[in-house]
C-alpha cells in the first residue's frame, strides 16, 4: 500500500489510519522474511549438502540435499504459522518454540558443520550468517505485530470509548433539548390558558357591564314612561272634573274672591235644619257653590299637564372615562382617545392600570386593543 493511499485511510492517530499502517508493515515484513528464508534455504542447500553426502554411503550421495531441505521448510513452516498466529495476537505455545529452535538449531549445525570440523573458524562465521539472519527475522517479525496489532487494539478502544462518550454526550443534550422543548410546550399552553381565561373573564365582565347598562337605562325608560303615563293619569282627570263643574252664577266677583279667599265651611247637620223656627237663628250666610273656585283654578292646570321634568324626559348619559374630571393632567381630562399622542397613550394605560381596569376598559380609554395594553403592560413591567 502506497503513502497515498494510506494518508487517505484516516488522520493520523485513528484507528482507520493505523490498520492501514499496519496492514502496510505486515506485508513489508512478509515480503523481508520469505526474502531471507528463500535465500537462506538456498544458501544451507549449497552449505549443507557436501557436508550431509560427506558422512552418507557412496550410494546414497545424490539424495544429500533432502536433509537440509527437510530441515529448512520445517523452519519456514514454523515461521508462517508463527506469522499467521502473530497477525491475531496470540502465541503458538511451548510447541511452536520448541519447533523454531530444534528447525532453526539444526539450519545452524548443517551449514557450519563442515567448517567446525575442519577447525575453520572463518568458516563457522562465514555459514552461520545467513541461518542466523533468518532466526532474527522469524523471531522479529511476529514481535513487530504483535506490537501493532497491540496499539491498533488501544487505538480502537480508544475510539470506541469516545464514540461512546460522544453518543451520551449528544443523548445528553437531545434530553436536555427535548425537556426544554416539553418546558416551552408547557409553557406556552400555559399562557395560552391565561390568555383564554382572561379574555373569558373580560368578555364577562364586559358582557355584565353591558347588562348593567342595560337594566339601567331600561329602569329610566321605565320611570319616565310611568311618570309620563301617571302626568296624563292626572291631566285626564283634572279636565273630566272641570267638564263635570257647573257654569259659574252672576254674582259679583267681590263675594266670590271671598269665597276664595275663606275656607269652605261643613254644611249644617239635618237636625238643625228640622228644629222649630222660633228658635233664633243667625242670619244665614248665602252659600256660595265651590264652581268659581275650579273655574279661577282652572287656566292653572294646562301648565301642569304640559310641564315634563327634563331630568326624567333625557336621561342623563353616564360620562365616559376619559370626560371624568378628576384625571390627573398629563391623562388629559376631556380628549377623545383618538387625538391622544403616544405619551398621552401612555399615561393613561398607566393610569387605567393602577385603578384596576380592565384590559378592555384601559384600551377604550386610551384608544388601543386589548392585545396592545397588555403587551404594553409587559413593557412596563419589564422596564420596572
Amino acid at each position: 500500500m502506497g503513502r497515498s493511499q494510506v494518508e487517505v485511510a484516516g488522520p493520523p492517530g485513528s484507528s482507520a489510519r493505523l490498520k492501514a499502517e499496519q496492514r502496510a508493515a505486515d506485508r513489508f515484513i512478509s515480503f523481508v522474511t520469505w526474502g531471507v528464508a528463500a535465500g537462506a534455504i538456498l544458501w544451507s542447500l549449497l552449505n549443507a549438502t557436501p557436508y550431509v553426502a560427506a558422512h552418507l554411503d557412496p550410494n546414497w550421495q545424490k539424495v544429500a540435499f533432502v536433509l537440509p531441505l527437510v530441515v529448512d521448510l520445517a523452519f519456514v513452516g514454523a515461521l508462517r504459522a508463527d506469522e499467521i498466529a502473530s497477525r491475531h495476537g496470540v502465541s503458538g505455545g511451548a510447541w511452536a518454540v520448541a519447533l523454531r529452535l530444534f528447525t532453526g538449531g539444526a539450519s545452524v549445525f548443517l551449514n557450519i558443520g563442515d567448517s567446525w570440523a575442519k577447525g575453520d573458524a572463518t568458516g563457522v562465521a562465514q555459514h552461520l550468517i545467513a541461518p542466523a539472519i533468518l532466526v532474527l527475522v522469524a523471531e522479529s517479525g511476529p514481535v513487530y505485530r504483535r506490537r501493532l496489532a497491540a496499539k491498533l487494539a488501544a487505538t480502537a478502544r480508544e475510539e470506541a470509548e469516545a464514540a461512546e462518550t460522544e453518543r451520551q454526550r449528544r443523548e445528553t443534550e437531545a434530553e436536555k433539548r427535548r425537556a426544554r422543548q416539553r418546558q416551552e410546550e408547557a409553557d406556552r399552553r400555559r399562557q395560552a390558558q391565561e390568555d383564554e381565561d382572561r379574555a373569558r373573564a373580560q368578555k364577562a365582565e364586559d358582557e355584565e357591564r353591558r347588562l348593567a347598562h342595560d337594566r339601567e337605562a331600561e329602569d329610566r325608560r321605565a320611570a319616565n314612561q310611568l311618570a309620563l303615563a301617571r302626568l296624563e293619569l292626572e291631566g285626564r282627570r283634572i279636565e273630566a272634573e272641570s267638564a263635570k263643574a257647573p257654569a259659574p252664577g252672576p254674582e259679583p266677583e267681590a263675594p266670590a274672591a271671598a269665597a276664595t279667599a275663606t275656607p269652605s265651611r261643613p254644611s249644617p247637620p239635618a237636625e238643625a235644619l228640622s228644629a222649630p223656627q222660633s228658635a233664633p237663628q243667625p242670619p244665614a250666610r248665602p252659600e256660595v257653590a265651590p264652581a268659581p273656585a275650579v273655574a279661577a283654578e282652572a287656566p292653572s292646570l294646562p301648565q301642569v299637564t304640559a310641564r315634563v321634568p327634563e331630568s326624567q324626559t333625557a336621561p342623563a348619559r353616564p360620562l365616559a372615562d376619559w370626560e371624568r374630571p378628576e384625571l390627573p393632567a398629563e391623562c388629559v381630562p376631556g380628549r377623545r382617545p383618538v387625538l391622544l399622542t403616544d405619551d398621552q397613550v401612555t399615561a393613561r394605560i398607566a393610569y387605567g392600570i393602577s385603578q384596576g381596569w380592565s384590559q378592555r376598559r384601559i384600551g377604550e380609554f386610551a384608544g388601543r386593543s386589548a392585545t396592545a395594553v397588555n403587551r404594553r403592560k409587559k413593557e412596563m413591567e419589564g422596564v420596572a
